[in-house]
């Protein structure tokens, strides 16, 4: 139920792999896109290694390494996208992502028989997009680059000069802000690209020889690729295994999904831009009125359902239907238990692109020639991009090649650059050891050490800025190259060490960073951790990164792996109070799909809170609405449904269906919307006659859509709905001499007389019934 693909600690070691910079010369890309691939696409899919590998700590002992990967970054694009743009993408990757039919697991509680899905891999999407979209942070170094390779290709007319420019345009970029850089004195590798049908061998390696002289046999490689020639041999995709479409086919799929929702995204931009009366409040109401059978309040709980469907009768009587006033919008509660007024302002958007042609060019809304262009034009690209095949140029012996190459990088480059690393900076660190903790730590004491005290952790968050050659940060360096290349003992001593230290400095985002990854160290150990797993480390940091260092995008990232490490050992409820911490007003998106995972976690106790399921269900599906995301929001609704219907709560059961009526239609889901509105007419209904008559208004639109379907057209059925029923023993007659003086009830008398007859003449029918069926 709701599984990952990876195990949690797979997913700790992917969010930490060491990061490398690549820095190519033109002509290495034009020999890379002979097979539609840039350098870093070309050499992704195995940067994975296959084999063990082997590191010295600095005491000499030897650690195994296993499925260690490098992330390859471009350098000259690595700056992150910016938070709108981050957040557009991930909303379109989240909507792209939807669950596969017949992708559920029959649960069986108690009374309930539920069908989960068992796998959300929308969240895997989101997440991780959302951790490689995080940017590099000051307290912590997992996401610097750790090295840089340097490629030129053979068909360059001086490649060690062109090597040489490459290098200095990486050294100016060191002094800056961004990109970051692991340490000042980086490692830095060299690769010759060598076009094996357009180049000649002998060149390529008296190249590689100067190479080897000038920087060194252990930081030059020698890369041939391109061994076919697609215009001479008879190259098919069927015969050759593509290993890029893993990677490629999800740009591909977010790149259609941007042009298919596109056009519908500046339209309602546009629409709802100053429109929202309530826009950017971001607290609950107070109270919340579910119903009301009052006469004084008719029309209970639905009311800006019953708008909308006064809307829809006037649509059945062959007018366009309009939205209600804002006046009467703004007295709807927004609530999860009551539809939002964005849902209504999104209903009104898709009527109006119906507005005849001679009116498109007076609405705001339909005026969208230049969107529709681009729209096209992005699925346009996206659908060559999938036709146009990987690889045509490489042989079988091309990808051992690429294998090999990542191998030598990192045995005979990376990893003894890491071991002298690591040596280096502990030995700096045991010599002012004895330092820092007399002399620094007296200085401290006595005269304030230049650092502020006494500062209270939740009132105040102190800028404290270390030096980058600071003992604090060699520390942390310390542990994040250690974490990063699986030694956690070590790293959980470095970690624990330097937290004392930020937290005595009340420098928050490092006293965060550092209990996260001290809790991280404990768990990567496993069986063979000398201590039990932190849980109160992971509570401290998520806390410590909201509230005093005021970083909620590293509290999230925090929440995603304290929560699959409490999933890990069985801890439902804690994770499930976790996942509904992290939710907030700040983002939608993020919001709901946690709600989704606490829903899951609530079904997966030892004794499932079923209610509690359903609810959180609801409030995601509520939040994925908000986001734009109506094909999840009808899935959280349906599954919710399965708890509620039946139940004898009628009036939430009445909202889940006339939600799920809402998203249907949205979606264009006609039947699924006649079906869900048609549950709304029963006669157990505790709706108000008004509402009740507006259900039925509503059902008879969406009905009429249905019928003028293709697929409906000459359709003669008629939809089975029950009739209202009379109360024989609730009729009575009142009978006197005066006449009524009541204000009002003078003009109600002939109404009143005729409901009499009507009723009388119903239980004298209703006898007459009785009395032939004796017979």
């Amino acid at each position: 139920m709701a599984d990952c693909k990876q195990t949690v600690q797979e997913f700790i070691q992917s969010t930490f792999n060491p990061v490398v910079a690549v820095l190519c010369s033109a002509d290495a890309e034009t020999l890379c896109r002979k097979n539609n691939l840039s350098f870093i696409e070309l050499v992704q899919p195995f940067c994975r290694l296959t084999s063990e590998v082997h590191i010295r700590d600095p005491s000499n002992l030897s650690h195994a390494i296993h499925n260690l990967k490098v992330v390859l970054r471009d350098f000259t694009s690595s700056l992150p996208p910016q938070p709108l743009l981050a957040r557009k993408m991930l909303n379109e990757m989240v909507g792209s992502c939807q669950p596969i039919l017949g992708d559920t697991t029959a649960v069986m509680t108690g009374e309930y028989n539920l069908h989960i899905t068992t796998a959300t891999p929308w969240l895997e999407v989101y997440r991780e997009a959302f951790l490689q979209f995080l940017p590099p942070a000051d307290h912590e170094f997992t996401r610097n680059y750790l090295a840089c390779i340097f490629v030129v290709s053979t068909n360059q007319a001086d490649p060690l000069d062109m090597f040489r420019k490459l290098n200095q345009q990486q050294q100016h970029q060191t002094s800056q802000k961004v990109p970051k850089w692991f340490c000042p004195n980086i490692f830095k590798y060299y690769v010759l690209l060598h076009d094996i049908t357009d180049g000649e061998e002998s060149i390529a390696e008296a190249v590689y020889q100067s190479m080897k002289s000038t920087y060194g046999a252990h930081a030059c490689h020698l890369l041939q690729i391109n061994s076919c020639d697609p215009k001479t041999s008879q190259y098919t995709p069927d015969n050759m295994p593509d290993p890029w479409s893993q990677f490629i086919n999800k740009k591909l799929n977010f790149l259609e999904s941007l042009a298919e929702e596109e056009l519908s995204t500046e339209m309602t931009a546009q629409g709802l831009q100053g429109s929202l009366p309530g826009e950017g409040q971001t607290d609950f109401p107070s109270s919340v009125m579910e119903a009301s059978l009052s006469p004084d309040q008719p029309d209970g709980v639905l009311v800006s359902e019953a708008g909308f469907v006064e809307s829809a009768a006037e649509a059945v009587e062959g007018m366009e239907p309009v939205l209600p006033s804002v006046a009467s919008v703004e007295e709807t509660v927004d609530h999860p238990l009551s539809p939002d007024f964005e849902e209504l302002l999104q209903d009104l958007q898709e009527k109006q692109t119906s507005i005849p042609n001679n009116t498109v060019s007076e609405h705001p809304l339909t005026n969208n020639l230049e969107e529709s262009i681009r729209s096209a034009k992005l699925h346009s690209n996206a659908e060559k991009a999938k036709q146009v095949p990987h690889g045509m140029c490489l042989t079988l012996s091309d990808h051992d090649r690429l294998r090999i190459f990542i191998h030598e990088f990192c045995v005979r480059g990376l990893l003894p650059y890491v071991e002298k690393q690591i040596r280096t900076l502990n030995d700096q660190l045991m010599s002012r050891k004895g330092i820092h903790r007399s002399l620094f730590s007296a200085t401290k004491k006595w005269f304030g050490g230049n650092k502020p005290t006494g500062q209270s952790h939740n009132l105040q968050n102190l800028n404290i800025v270390y030096s980058h050659e600071s003992p604090e940060l060699q520390v942390r360096r310390l542990a994040d190259l250690c974490f990063m290349f699986q030694m956690y003992e070590l790293a959980y001593q470095s970690y624990h060490t330097v937290k004392r230290d930020f937290n005595n400095d009340r420098a928050w985002p490092y006293y965060a960073g550092a209990l996260e990854m001290a809790a991280l160290s404990i768990f990567m150990q496993g069986q063979n951790a000398q201590r039990p797993y932190p849980y109160h480390y992971m509570e401290t940091a998520v806390s410590t990164y909201m509230n005093a260092a005021k970083m909620p995008q590293f509290a999230a990232r925090t929440t995603l792996l304290s929560t699959e490490i409490l999933k890990h050992y069985s801890m439902y409820g804690d994770a499930a109070m976790h996942f509904i911490k992290m939710t907030n007003e700040d983002s939608d998106m993020r919001s709901a799909l946690l709600l989704e995972q606490a829903a899951y976690c609530f079904i997966r106790m030892q004794k499932p809170m079923v209610r509690k399921y359903a609810f959180h269900m609801i409030l995601a599906g509520h939040r994925f609405s908000k986001a734009g995301q109506r094909k999840h929001a009808l899935r959280c609704y349906c599954h919710a449904l399965q708890v509620y219907r039946g139940r004898h709560w009628s009036l939430a059961e009445d909202h889940i269906n006339f939600t799920i009526g809402r998203q249907s239609f949205n979606l264009k889901q006609m039947e699924n919307a006649a079906n869900a509105f048609k549950h709304l007419l029963t006669n157990e209904s505790l709706q108000t006659e008004t509402q009740q008559a507006a259900f039925v208004r509503e059902f008879l639109f969406v009905y009429k859509q249905l019928l003028a379907q293709p697929d409906q057209e000459g359709s003669s059925m008629l939809a089975q709905l029950p009739l209202p029923l009379i109360d024989s023993s609730t009729i009575m007659t009142l009978v006197g001499s005066h006449p009524v003086d009541a204000p009002g009830m003078a003009h109600a008398l002939p109404n009143l007389l005729f409901l009499i007859v009507i009723a009388l003449l119903s239980i004298t029918s209703l006898s007459f019934l009785k009395y032939n069926k004796t017979i």
